[in-house]
Formats: structure tokens, sequence, C-alpha cells
């Protein structure tokens, strides 16, 4: 159930961050969506009672965390927004599964296992399948590099975010404490913006209030339950289904056409996911089984 809960809300996301964008300089937007949602989560947090970080290792996965997951990840994936094609942008930052179970080989010593491989692997060509024909126009050789840079450092937060484990901590105190590093990191990324040609009607707060509330610190505490039960990789293939569901709310509510190619796409994605899933809830066959 987190699982697709939060694929939803951020296939979500990326249909509301279409129409977000025309209201004004995007990374200012970010840290103002960051900030929101670090102060609801800590309100609610305090309101329950719940206890501050301390110590080395709960400050050390909240930082990284803010830095990389909820900070930097953000920051380059809408600076690729500005440089790519949308199709484009989603083949990178869907890379982030095969980020995670790389960085996971290396520093969780969670082996990369053959059915793993292939489920990443067939996961990984079901989403290029749905983007490609999105694929328009020139390829910036930079806003490549941002694409890739956002899902790698979405994997880091992933990584290191199980490598520190905060199981004292109150969910929303501990997500709400990373917002408030990634809101810092993207004010002061966010400071060339031009800020004069903000554009605020009425529609841009309801779009605001979701991408802040429910696309960001709801998705984020429940991101981090799925990690904290889940192994990073299983987590990391949330970008699987999350670009599926994507491609079906385009279609649904901004009444973008699919095609054949896109609907065999997404079925191969479903499969990559499911193999991934599969494979790790079932241990490899060992040597003398064999």
């Amino acid at each position: 159930m987190l699982f697709v809960a939060v694929a939803f809300c951020w296939a979500m996301n990326s249909v509301v961050m279409r129409e977000v964008r025309q209201y004004g300089p995007v990374l200012s937007i970010a840290a103002i969506r960051g900030l929101i949602g670090a102060v609801v989560l800590l309100v609610l947090a305090r309101r329950a009672k719940a206890e501050w970080p301390r110590g080395r290792q709960e400050f050390t996965g909240i930082l990284i965390a803010g830095v990389s997951m909820t900070g930097l990840s953000t920051a380059f994936l809408f600076l690729g927004a500005r440089r790519l094609p949308a199709g484009l942008l989603s083949i990178l930052s869907n890379t982030m599964p095969l980020f995670t179970a790389v960085l996971a080989a290396l520093l969780l010593a969670q082996p990369l296992s053959a059915r793993v491989s292939v489920g990443l692997l067939v996961g990984m060509a079901g989403t290029v399948l749905v983007a490609w024909r999105s694929v328009e126009g020139e390829v910036d050789a930079l806003g490549v590099l941002y694409g890739l840079a956002g899902a790698a450092f979405a994997a880091v937060g992933a990584i290191f975010y199980k490598k520190y484990p905060q199981p004292r901590l109150d969910r929303r105190m501990s997500v709400g404490c990373q917002l408030v590093v990634s809101t810092v990191v993207l004010t002061l990324m966010s400071l060339p913006d031009d800020r004069s040609t903000f554009d605020i009607r009425p529609m841009f707060f309801v779009h605001l209030a979701y991408l802040s509330l429910i696309g960001l610190a709801l998705s984020f505490v429940m991101f981090s339950a799925l990690v904290s039960r889940a192994s990073v990789m299983l987590s990391g293939s949330v970008a699987y289904l999350a670009m599926v569901l994507g491609v079906a709310l385009g279609a649904l509510l901004l009444h973008e056409r699919l095609s054949l190619l896109e609907i065999v796409g997404a079925f191969v994605t479903l499969i990559g996911v499911v193999l991934v899933q599969m494979a790790l809830m079932r241990p490899e066959p060992s040597a003398q089984s064999a």
C-alpha cells in the first residue's frame, strides 16, 4: 500500500508541476514548497509531543537526506525541466533505481542479485519506451547531466536514510527536519531567480498546497516508512510505477495522447516492478540447492 501510495503522489507531482511552472521561477517555488511542508510537519510532530532529533546518527541521517533527497535532487530535476523535453527528463529521473541498486551494493553490502538486476533492467527498458515518443527537439548536454544528477541524489538520500536509521524519531519530525535542510539548500540556489516574474493567481495556491502538503510532506513521510520497512532497491523501484501512473494521469487530466508504444512501455515497466518485488521477497537459490 505504501509503495502504490508514494508512486501515486509522485505521479501527481509531475502533473501539477506542469501547471505550477507558469507562475514563476521554479527554484523559488520549490523553496516555498519545502518551507510550507517543513512547517506543517514540525507543527504536527510537536503537537503530538514528538522529540527533537539528538545524537550523531539522527543528525547525520537528516542532514544527508535533506541535502540530497529533498534538496539537490529536487533542484536538479527542476533545472533539467528548463532544458529538456518532459519525456527525456522522465527517462533520466527514472534511473534512480539503478543508482539505488548500485549504491546499495557498494555502501550497504546488499548484493545485486541476478533477479533484481533483471527486474531493474526490464523496468528501465519500459520507462524508455513510455517516454520515447515524448522526446522532441535538441538534447541539451547540461540538461542531461541535471536529470542524471537529480536521480543520483535521490538515490543517495534513500541509501543514507537506510544507513543512518532514525527509529526513535516520529516520522513527521524526521521528514520535517529534512525539509528544513532542503529549504535552506533550495533557497540558496534560488537567490539568482527573478521573483518579479511571479504571477500570483488563485490556482497557484491550489497547486502549491498540493505540492507542499501531499506531493512533498505526506509522500516523503510515506517514503521514509517504505524505506524503513523494505530494502532500498525495492523502495527505489517506486520511480518506475510513478512513471506509469504519471502517463495515465496526464492522459486523464491533461488530455495527453497515449501512443501504442507508450502503452506497451507502461506494461513492460509494471513487469519490471513486479520482478523486483518478487526477487526481493524471495531469496536467491544457494549453490547447494542448485
